[in-house]
């Protein structure tokens, strides 16, 4: 078998003496489907803020196709698009200016294609200002963002 996309050994994160995850065991192939299901404080969000470098675990390691996840933080970065549980765009701003803000940050090429296509596949209205849309059309605004930049294993 290949070598796993997601490679998770040992991994522990303690705030003081607060367990936020503890010897964490995971591996996820290509082509599998997983996903972190469970109550609040069972350590799901901790588990993915490690494995996107927000947060560093206090002991074990962590590969995102075979790159450690604290050495190679930037390429893992501009490969993975990464939706936190808790994102709130510049609700003041409007869908598009919002899009155009992010395509900076990655310095997209045809940005202004890419956002075009993926309101369209949305079905997301870029002249809407992001404090006046649904929670659901707040969700595929985040979901756009996260694949602005390409995100994949090229």
């Amino acid at each position: 078998m290949d070598e796993p996309v997601i490679d998770i050994k040992g991994l522990s994160k303690f705030y003081g003496k607060a367990r936020g995850i503890d010897n964490i065991n995971l591996k996820v192939h290509s082509g599998e489907i997983f996903g972190f299901i469970g109550p609040n404080g069972a350590g799901k969000s901790t588990t993915i803020r490690v494995l996107m470098s927000l947060i560093f675990p206090t002991s074990g390691s962590a590969k995102i196709m075979g790159m450690d996840v604290i050495r190679h933080a930037k390429e893992i970065k501009h490969r993975v698009g990464y939706i936190p549980s808790d994102a709130n765009a510049y609700t003041w701003m409007e869908v598009d200016e919002f899009l155009n803000y992010c395509l900076r940050f990655h310095r997209v090429q045809d940005g202004r294609k890419k956002v075009d296509e993926l309101a369209k596949l949305f079905e997301l209205d870029l002249t809407r200002k992001i404090s006046d849309l649904s929670m659901g059309n707040k969700k595929k605004v985040s979901i756009i963002q996260s694949l602005l930049h390409n995100p994949g294993w090229k």
